[in-house]
């Protein structure tokens, strides 16, 4: 069986600043059907910077969306990207190195990390153990690399489609999270959901209406790709599905 192939990369891209800027805005408006999705998840990072300090390790840095955040709060800031999950997505990684050099600046395993023990005051993970078959063992050696006082910080999906398949393995709970901490040796300050249930309601609902009304070509990786002639036609609704459940969710404790 031949291995099917696809230009499906968010990774290893460099944009220039005006390219940055419109994607920073599409994504910040109501009118992108991931809107509630993003804005919560970054709501969640920015949280984060308040305890970022030292030497951070970036784990899954990909195009170091959130470095801009860190940079202040730390003293050197370290990409690393998995070379495979790459491989996979973009095949003429070799031949872009010198675009991939901006935001990764170590390439290795997050579960099998190259450096020595205590390297590191801060590690973040922003959307990585659900990709990982064995998570457990990207906490154990972030455990081993944290100095004494170092602060592992992480997001998670909970409810969430499935997307960059076939490296999509887990969803998480908070009793899981805290297990899985445990066991690595690490201490639970914080597992804050970055959301309630009329978020997830919202955030679903406005990404079905999407797939449902306006995809154009479903991707392998579990993603669509969204003509542009209908997306623009129900923009509004996916604005109007996500703003009513957004004020929803502030009438909502669950």
């Amino acid at each position: 069986m031949a291995r099917q192939t696809d230009d499906r990369s968010r990774m290893v891209r460099t944009r220039g600043d005006t390219e940055q800027k419109l994607n920073a805005w599409r994504k910040r408006s109501p009118l992108s059907p991931y809107w509630m999705d993003w804005t919560l998840l970054r709501r969640s990072i920015e949280a984060l910077v308040e305890h970022a300090q030292g030497k951070l390790l970036d784990i899954g840095v990909s195009e170091a969306p959130y470095r801009h955040l860190f940079l202040p709060r730390v003293d050197r800031y370290v990409g690393l990207e998995y070379p495979p999950t790459i491989l996979d997505k973009r095949p003429d990684l070799w031949d872009v190195l010198h675009i991939a050099k901006d935001s990764v600046q170590v390439w290795g395993d997050g579960t099998a990390l190259c450096f020595h023990d205590g390297t590191f005051e801060t590690i973040l993970a922003t959307e990585v153990l659900e990709h990982l078959p064995n998570p457990q063992l990207l906490l154990n050696d972030a455990a081993r690399v944290l100095a004494p006082g170092g602060k592992f910080l992480a997001t998670v999906p909970f409810s969430q489609p499935l997307h960059e398949l076939p490296g999509d393995f887990y969803r998480f709970t908070p009793t899981t999270l805290e297990r899985m901490v445990t066991e690595a040796g690490l201490i639970v300050e914080e597992i804050r959901p970055r959301g309630n249930f009329a978020n997830a309601v919202g955030a679903l609902s406005a990404q079905f209406l999407s797939r449902w009304l306006a995809a154009e070509v479903r991707l392998p990786d579990g993603g669509v790709k969204l003509s542009k002639w209908r997306a623009l036609l129900f923009m509004p609704l996916f604005a109007a599905v996500q703003l009513f459940f957004h004020v929803a969710a502030k009438f909502n404790n669950d």
